[in-house]
Order: C-alpha cells, then sequence, then structure tokens
C-alpha cells in the first residue's frame, strides 16, 4: 500500500521509527511526505535519508506563504535538487483561511508551477475555496511531470475539468466520516485510473471504525495515523466492488503513472516493491 500525502515530520506524530516501524508491519510499502514551508524541509529531508519508504516532497504552503523568508524560492530549488527524485508539494490556494491574500498565493503557486516543470517533478496541489482559480493556474501550466489534487474537496462538475488536464485525485479516510457522503460521490466521478489514497496524518482524522493504531496526541486527544490507511484501503475497495489486494495493484499502477515521470528510472531501481 501506497500513502501517496501525509506529514510525518509533524510532531503530533511521536518518534518516526515507531511509526515507520508500524507501517511496515501492516504492509505499507511507500509514503509521500509533504513539507510545508522551510521550516520543515531540513526535516523532511532526514527523513528521506532515514528511511528508503519515504519519498520527499517539499512546497510552500498556502497557509505559510505570510511567513516565507524572502529566499524561500532558492532555498526550494536546493531542496529539490539534493533529492532528484523528491516531487514538489504540498502547494497551492486557499480562500478559507483567514486574511487570506489569493493574489500572493497565485505568485508563489506560479514560481512552484515553473519550478515543478522545469526540474520534471510531480506536484502535490491543496486547495479550498478557489477551485476555478487553480483551474486557471493548472491549464496555463506544464504538467507533464504530474500533478496530484490532494484530498479534493472541489464540485463534482469541475472533476471532468481537471481530468481533461491529465490530473490525479488523492481521497483521504476523512471523507468515510458521516456527512461526508456527497464527497465520496465525488470521487465516484474519477477515473479509476487517476486515483490514489492517503492519510494526509496526522491530519484528517477518519472515522473512529477506521483507527488502527490509536496515537493520542499532546493533550490527550486521538490523531490521524498513518497506519490507517489500511482501513482506507479496505474502505475503498469495498465501495468499488473489489478486493483489497485488486486495490493495491491498481493504484499501485496510478501511483507510478502519476510520480516521477521524469525520472522514472531511478525512481523504479529505488521502489521495485511497488512497481512488482
Amino acid at each position: 500500500m501506497i500513502d501517496c500525502h501525509l506529514h510525518l515530520q509533524d510532531e503530533r506524530l511521536g518518534d518516526p521509527a515507531a511509526i515507520m516501524g508500524a507501517t511496515r508491519r501492516n504492509g505499507i510499502s511507500c509514503l509521500v511526505v509533504n513539507g510545508t514551508h522551510p521550516d520543515d524541509w531540513g526535516k523532511v529531508s532526514r527523513l528521506a535519508r532515514e528511511f528508503t519508504e519515504v519519498i520527499p516532497s517539499f512546497g510552500l504552503h498556502p497557509w505559510r506563504v505570510p511567513d516565507a523568508p524572502e529566499d524561500w524560492a532558492e532555498i526550494l530549488g536546493e531542496r529539490l535538487r539534493d533529492f532528484p527524485l523528491a516531487g514538489l508539494g504540498e502547494a497551492g490556494l486557499d480562500r478559507w483561511i483567514k486574511g487570506h491574500d489569493l493574489e500572493r498565493q497565485k505568485e508563489v503557486f506560479a514560481i512552484q508551477l515553473e519550478l515543478a516543470a522545469s526540474l520534471g517533478r510531480p506536484l502535490t496541489v491543496h486547495c479550498l475555496q478557489a477551485w476555478g482559480t487553480l483551474l486557471e493556474c493548472l491549464r496555463g501550466a506544464d504538467l507533464s511531470a504530474g500533478c496530484l489534487l490532494h484530498s479534493y474537496s472541489g464540485p463534482a462538475e469541475m472533476v471532468r475539468d481537471f481530468v481533461d488536464i491529465g490530473i490525479y485525485f488523492s481521497l483521504s479516510g476523512y471523507f468515510f466520516r458521516e456527512g461526508k457522503e456527497d464527497k465520496l460521490q465525488v470521487f465516484d466521478l474519477v477515473p479509476q485510473d487517476r486515483i490514489l489514497l492517503e492519510t494526509d496524518a496526522p491530519e484528517m482524522m477518519p472515522p473512529a471504525q477506521f483507527i488502527r493504531c490509536p496515537l493520542p496526541d499532546h493533550a490527550g486527544a486521538l490523531t490521524n495515523h498513518p497506519v490507517n490507511l489500511v482501513s482506507i484501503y479496505d474502505a475503498f475497495a469495498k465501495r468499488r466492488g473489489i478486493t483489497t489486494e485488486e486495490t493495491v495493484t491498481r493504484l499501485r499502477e496510478n501511483f507510478v503513472s502519476w510520480c516521477f515521470r521524469g525520472t522514472r528510472a531511478g525512481y523504479l531501481s529505488l521502489f521495485p516493491s511497488i512497481t512488482g
């Protein structure tokens, strides 16, 4: 199984070695760990060097745009060049956050789109309440290295627009919670060769019955453990009417198709367990 989006560097998850031990015991062979700001890119780098299952991704999240240093783009470029198989993300647009500056977010996102294209890196995109603007930005970009809308929460009527420009979509366990049926129905519209699964750990807590490895945070409340990915795979397989084993195979193929097209030979040599 592959977790295409999470934040293993987040302190709420505790000891990364313990987390990785649990993922290995539960059949999770690859985790794409997304950075959000220069402050955590170093942690992501260390995780990638320590654990062979970790694929790093470095990006400036729209929530962190206001406090980014002036030279953030230069630092980002250096990180990506240090890791030839790294992706770019988590980047994007967000009109949900209080006090957002969408124009500044667009400027920052445009820089990251250009960097991903120039280096041939797969892109992971965050978006909330800015779907029309996002589509405009992506339509004008070079997405030949692959682009994923993580935890897609946009309208059903825009799925085809994004599919037509080559976009992939990832589904998190959060959308299996009670009251989120409309979000699951949107994913029913996504072609089977364009879908991936994620935890977004420690965010996007799935329903209680999905919890396989209870993980309390500093305040004692449960937080999302990456091992909950197993439940997400099972639930997705049930919804699609196929076995979990078939789901693993299909999504592995989707992952390889999305991720690291520009460095495919090196990618296959590093992650033979994913490609079979």
